[in-house]
Parts: structure tokens; C-alpha cells; sequence
């Protein structure tokens, strides 16, 4: 096949790539990828290739190979109850009741601050809060923020050394 011939015939075989790729569940993005490479591929194979069905024929082909391929490199996605793949990145039940665990204790000992010490641990820490910004809401000196938030830290800190 000449590079005119390849050249008309190039739109319509990227486009049984693309379609391809994307049959086989992947994303517009790596369909077009795939289709790339397939393209590359059928040029470096365009003397060999003897008609347009031919070419499309070998588009198709290497499109669905490259397809699995990338399918196979992919990491098991996590379970979401209808099916059984079976992720690593959910923790085992023991992990889970442990860091459960973990969770309830810090915020046991968290609500059980004083009421200003908790309230500008909530601000600075969950609401992302600066110090003046916090003073202003609270209508008290910067400085005394500081102070409160250090001594917030400092209790949680000896809870969870006496906890070890």
C-alpha cells in the first residue's frame, strides 16, 4: 500500500480503533492512545498491507490486543457489593475494628476538651481556620488562640501517650 492510498483510508481505520478500544470498556482517553499506537503500527506494516479491509481488518485486531493488555496492567478495582473483585486496598476486618477503635478514642477525648479548647481545635483543624481568623469569630486576642490550640494539642497528646 502506497502512502496515499494509507493516508485515505486513515480516518476510518483510526475511528474501528477507537470504537475498538472503547467496546472494551476503556476510557475515550486510552481508546485514543490505543488508536495512536495502532496507527503507528500500521504504518510501520503499510508495505505489507495489501487493501483497506485488510488494514482495518489489523487495525481491529491490534486495537483489542492492546486493549487487554492495559485491561491485565490495571489493578483490581474495589468491591461495591455486586461484585467479588476483591481490592487490597480494603483493610482486613481486624484493621478495620482497630482503626474504628482509634477513631472513636480520639474523638471521645476531643468532645471531652473544654468547651473554647474544643471549639478552636474544630476551626483551626477541621475548617482550616487561621489564628486571626479564629480570633475575630471568637472575639478573643490572637495570641490567646495560640495559647488555647497548643493546650488542645498538648492534652490530646498526653492521652495518647498514657493510652500506649
Amino acid at each position: 500500500m502506497e502512502q496515499t492510498e494509507f493516508e485515505q483510508i486513515a480516518k476510518s481505520t483510526r475511528a474501528k480503533a477507537v470504537a475498538t478500544a472503547r467496546a472494551l470498556s476503556m476510557s475515550m482517553d486510552e481508546a485514543e492512545d490505543i488508536a495512536q499506537d495502532v496507527m503507528l503500527k500500521l504504518w510501520t506494516l503499510h508495505e505489507d498491507i495489501c487493501s483497506k479491509a485488510d488494514a482495518e481488518k489489523l487495525a481491529v485486531r491490534i486495537a483489542h490486543n492492546k486493549a487487554i493488555d492495559i485491561h491485565r496492567r490495571h489493578p483490581a478495582q474495589s468491591i461495591d457489593g455486586h461484585n467479588n473483585i476483591i481490592d487490597n486496598k480494603v483493610p482486613t476486618p481486624d484493621i478495620f475494628v482497630e482503626t474504628e477503635e482509634n477513631r472513636k478514642w480520639l474523638l471521645d477525648r476531643i468532645a471531652g476538651l473544654p468547651s473554647k479548647e474544643y471549639q478552636i481545635l474544630k476551626l483551626r483543624q477541621v475548617e482550616q481556620k487561621t489564628n486571626e481568623e479564629i480570633a475575630k469569630l471568637l472575639g478573643i486576642e490572637k495570641t490567646s488562640v495560640a495559647t488555647l490550640l497548643s493546650r488542645a494539642r498538648i492534652k490530646i497528646l498526653k492521652e495518647f501517650q498514657k493510652r500506649k
